[in-house]
């Protein structure tokens, strides 16, 4: 499950509360059936079955090798059995040989990294992971994604990650909840990011056009959506004061009028051009601001320029509705 969410959301709350560091204020969080919110839980059993990795973790005096020994040690496990293990966690992690290294001399990227084989050696029912790639460079990142996807698929462990990386959340996640102070929506990647169910969510995972407006229903499949300007269709079947989105990348834009099964389609000019680099964006004025993502070859073979004439199309069933909190 991947958190994600701004600085300030409540991520490392959330988490702080599932590893019994913070009381919540309210609601209940159960594991394996027992509500570990109760004031009078406080087994260690169940601590132990629990891992953390902070955002800004700590090592503890001596070698790395006893750093990583530690949790086993709290845990009251053979240490002397793990040792081919602990051999192996670091390997995988790009520390092969920083065994005998003093952990108070490592970098910031290799104190995360030690301190997420710390946890990971002791083999945890359900790993929390709070922006584990924070501070590591891209290759370091690398390495731990590749780590937290093989324990998902392979070891099939529980993994609650907090990051604000869309990426990376829609990467490595199987579900993904949109945090700010709430959950706002909870799915797969591609319910998230695709149909978004809020307007919060819809401008946090990037969708640009945003549109408030009036839902009509014409027919059980047809939808029709009065904006400020112009009217669009969609295949909703909401009614009422809605939003749509409807994602840069599911607009075309034409020089002519072209005859396609698209509902919505539109005569405008082009209001501004971003460069992204392989990517173009494009602002068009259609009575509505709309936001289209191009590839570099066909924005230089329609030859666009601001002022440019342009005919924008998209489908009824690229309009994503969803109730308006107003």
């Amino acid at each position: 499950l991947g958190l994600i969410g701004p600085t300030g959301c409540g991520k490392t709350t959330l988490l702080r509360i599932i590893d019994l560091l913070d009381l919540p204020s309210s609601g209940k969080i159960f594991f394996d059936g027992i509500d570990i919110t109760a004031s009078n839980v406080k087994d260690m059993d169940i601590r132990r079955r629990i891992g953390m990795v902070f955002q800004k973790p700590i090592v503890f005096k001596g070698t790395v090798y006893d750093n990583i020994r530690y949790g086993l040690k709290v845990r009251g496990k053979n240490e002397d059995s793990y040792e081919t293990e602990i051999f192996k966690l670091l390997d995988s992690l790009g520390l092969a040989g920083y065994e005998e290294r003093d952990a108070s001399t490592l970098s910031g990227g290799e104190t995360q990294r030690i301190a997420l084989a710390r946890v990971l050696i002791t083999e945890p029912d359900l790993l929390l992971l709070d922006e584990p790639t924070a501070n590591l460079d891209p290759l370091s990142t690398e390495k731990i994604e590749k780590l937290i996807a093989e324990l998902s698929k392979k070891k099939h462990t529980t993994i609650i990650m907090a990051t604000h990386n869309l990426i990376q959340g829609q990467k490595l996640s199987d579900q993904i909840a949109i945090l700010n102070k709430k959950i706002f929506q909870m799915g797969t990647p591609e319910e998230v990011f695709l149909k978004p169910a809020h307007k919060f969510v819809a401008e946090f995972v990037g969708v640009r056009n945003v549109k408030k407006g009036t839902a009509t229903q014409l027919e059980p499949d047809l939808t029709l959506i009065k904006l400020r300007k112009i009217n669009i269709y969609s295949i909703s079947h909401l009614e009422g004061l809605v939003y749509a989105s409807i994602r840069p990348e599911d607009i075309t834009l034409s020089k002519m009028k072209v005859i396609s099964s698209a509902l919505n389609e539109f005569k405008g000019n082009v209001k501004g051009i971003v460069d992204n680099g392989g990517l173009i964006e494009i602002e068009v004025d259609v009575g509505e601001d709309f936001t289209v993502h191009m590839t570099r070859k066909s924005f230089l073979d329609m030859e666009l320029t601001v002022g440019s004439e342009v005919w924008l199309q998209f489908k009824a069933s690229a309009v994503n509705v969803f109730e308006c909190e107003c």
